[in-house]
């Protein structure tokens, strides 16, 4: 299995005091290019994904076979998943795949997903995080691989969980070559409500942004030519931190 470490050429000092000035960073080549393409060839060739769903009243988790439901006579569910453009909830419609170890996999046959999550819980990787962030919090990630398909779509949100722990919410894409006008852009919002900031999926790009930001991943439009592929989640601290009750969390948004 292809070891996964950062590209060596990194400007850690550059990166740090862009990231204190924004409180949120894109960063371009994040891995070594062999890394990258090992986890890249991993997402691309998958066929175990999970569709979940909250949105418009409907709350599942969808084992697939390819693009489709694993249960043919569940297809319908997905089919008919939509979002409620008039509700004010956080909804979202995507596919997943969770790391570490999957369902039916035992120690020694991992895959190079499962040692990226490895790998952002290395001391090499966290230190790395608390430099960049100058947060000497960090004590870990959590991770899950995610597949953005025409129609899918994260709504805005803030990442606030209460007991969750959560300092910094970062994707990590792998989606080569996609255009601007597909959808499936990370977008933050500003205190106006108007859109302040987004990216554009990038292979081997880090976003990193404080929580709580409030933002969302724009729905991915019905002629998207590829599937947005990436590794997202939280970097998080084994301390309490920001709000962790419901009625701090609200008050959060």
């Amino acid at each position: 299995m292809t070891e996964i470490r950062l590209n060596p050429d990194l400007d850690v000092a550059a990166l740090a005091s862009a990231f204190s000035a924004g409180q949120r960073l894109h960063i371009p080549n994040i891995l070594a290019s062999d890394s990258a393409e090992a986890v890249a060839g991993v997402l691309e060739a998958e066929t175990r994904w999970k569709t979940t769903v909250a949105a418009g009243g409907d709350f599942f988790e969808m084992p697939l076979n390819g693009r489709v439901a694993e249960d043919p006579g569940k297809q319908s569910w997905l089919d008919d998943a939509k979002v409620d453009g008039a509700s004010p909830l956080t909804q979202y419609i995507f596919d997943t795949r969770r790391l570490d170890l999957r369902e039916g996999h035992e120690a020694g046959h991992r895959d190079a997903a499962d040692a990226a999550l490895d790998f952002m819980n290395s001391e090499g990787f966290l230190g790395f995080m608390r430099t960049l962030t100058g947060d000497d919090r960090v004590d870990l990630v959590d991770g899950q691989a995610s597949r953005y398909r025409p129609g899918h779509v994260l709504t805005a949100h803030n990442d606030v969980s209460a007991g969750k722990n959560r300092l910094y919410g970062y994707v990590l894409n792998f989606t080569r070559e996609w255009r601007a006008d597909w959808g499936g852009n990370l977008v933050f919002y500003g205190p106006d409500g108007h859109i302040d900031h987004g990216w554009v999926p990038a292979f081997n790009a880090l976003n990193l942004f404080v929580v709580p930001t409030r933002h969302a991943v724009t729905q991915v439009s019905s002629f998207a030519a590829k599937d947005r592929l990436s590794i997202v989640g939280w970097v998080r601290s084994n301390r309490r931190v920001g709000p962790q009750t419901r009625e701090e969390a609200n008050a959060a948004c």
